[in-house]
């Protein structure tokens, strides 16, 4: 009895000596990128008469296929625990890319791609980086290879590595959200102009 006793002390002692050793774990805020960029409410309507390019979901590296922030020293990357974005960035870039890419001149953008005989041309895209970029400045670096093809997606028509990047003032989370959100939209207009200009 006495034996049981002390058996069930000692366990006692050993979960509360656990939970005091290990500490609180450090609670992640989520930041968000992709909601304040400049969308013109005129490119909302749809315009039947022009090419419809259909953008495919975007993919990544496992690296990057994550909510946390990543901070780049050179080639290492390294997760940042105290930071996460609302989804992993392939999500944000599908989300984004359709709004960010309506207001093209030449082509209707349909997102994510939907297999049909009506897609002109089919656009894919692997995110390259998504990350802080540590140095004598700091930067938020998005860098996307693109893809293009034609109605069928098996002829390759054009690809190109269309990079955005914006300062980060500090590694604070507003610093950090504003910054993504710079180089994400410098990203988007540059594959916007590189598309129109495809067909001129």
């Amino acid at each position: 009895m006495m034996k049981s006793f002390f058996s069930i002390i000692l366990l006692c002692s050993l979960v509360f000596t656990s939970g005091c050793i290990g500490g609180k774990s450090v609670e992640s805020s989520y930041l968000r990128v992709g909601s304040t960029i400049e969308f013109n409410s005129t490119c909302e309507e749809v315009n039947s008469g022009l090419p419809i390019l259909a953008v495919k979901r975007f993919t990544s590296l496992p690296a990057l296929d994550r909510e946390t922030v990543i901070i780049a020293n050179g080639p290492v990357l390294k997760p940042d625990y105290r930071w996460s974005w609302e989804g992993t960035p392939c999500e944000i870039f599908d989300i984004v890319t359709e709004a960010a890419l309506s207001c093209m001149k030449n082509y209707e953008v349909v997102a994510p791609y939907r297999p049909g005989p009506r897609n002109d041309l089919i656009l894919s895209g692997v995110i390259m980086s998504f990350e802080v970029q540590r140095g004598s400045s700091d930067v938020f670096k998005a860098a996307v290879r693109y893809s293009l093809w034609d109605s069928s997606g098996k002829k390759l028509l054009a690809r190109k590595l269309i990079v955005g990047s914006a300062p980060i003032k500090t590694l604070a989370g507003k610093s950090l959200a504003e910054a993504a959100e710079a180089a994400l939209g410098s990203l988007l207009d540059q594959t916007a102009t590189w598309i129109d200009g495809i067909s001129e």
